[in-house]
């Protein structure tokens, strides 16, 4: 699986000194996170403009009223790391011991995204394209899927003498994306690319290293 060698970490920590708690905010919108690894296939922002085009033209498909879809990847699945909660680094001689309080998402939720384009072009109608290409996708959205069910806990977290950690969400999720055209009396719309993000899985997970060796931040358990 990809490793990312987290240098940001190291970064940080030669610019402040030893002791000192950087706490970042949980992120659930899954355009803000930090990695998103596919087994195959890419996300709608790392299209080309070839790879566009081309599933633009195979969404083409004239119809009187309605939503046509040329799918690019139908449930792929996929890693993540969201978010990074706490960095720490202890170069003294004794342990530190200290709680975290963190939010993690309980329920399967559905994210959806597409080209700014559908804003003014479907104008009030973008729950309704939702809808559509959700279901030409076979993806089951609705509105409660939109809603983030969070559980807070509470982490007893210990950093050794001389030692690194960095504690972040992680999980697993499944993408369907690909480019719809949307007609009205026979006449195209928009076209547009469109993304659903299925989150699965979320949960926290804990690295640690000496202060002489590199931290490496893994997607999955």
């Amino acid at each position: 699986m990809k490793k990312i060698i987290f240098a940001l970490f190291i970064i940080n920590f030669l610019l402040i000194p030893s002791f000192f708690i950087k706490t970042y905010a949980a992120d659930t919108d899954y355009l803000a996170y930090i990695e998103i690894i596919m087994t195959t296939g890419k996300l709608i922002r790392n299209y080309t403009k070839e790879e566009s085009e081309a599933l633009k033209i195979k969404s083409e498909k004239q119809m009187a009223f309605g939503v046509s879809i040329a799918v690019d990847n139908a449930a792929t699945p996929a890693t993540y790391i969201s978010s990074i909660l706490v960095s720490y680094e202890n170069s003294g001689t004794t342990d530190i011991e200290f709680v975290k309080e963190i939010q993690i998402e309980t329920n399967q939720t559905i994210s959806f995204s597409t080209g700014g384009q559908v804003s003014g072009g479907a104008s009030g109608n973008i729950k309704k394209v939702k809808a559509e290409v959700a279901a030409k996708a076979n993806v089951n959205y609705s509105k409660t899927s939109e809603k983030s069910v969070k559980e807070k806990k509470q982490m007893k977290l210990k950093v050794e003498a001389n030692s690194k950690m960095i504690l972040y969400l992680t999980g697993d999720l499944l993408v369907y994306n690909g480019y719809f055209s949307m007609y009205a009396f026979f006449v195209k719309q928009l076209s547009a690319p469109y993304e659903f993000i299925r989150l699965n899985t979320q949960y926290e997970r804990l690295e640690k290293a000496s202060i002489n060796e590199d931290l490496i931040v893994e997607g999955g358990k």
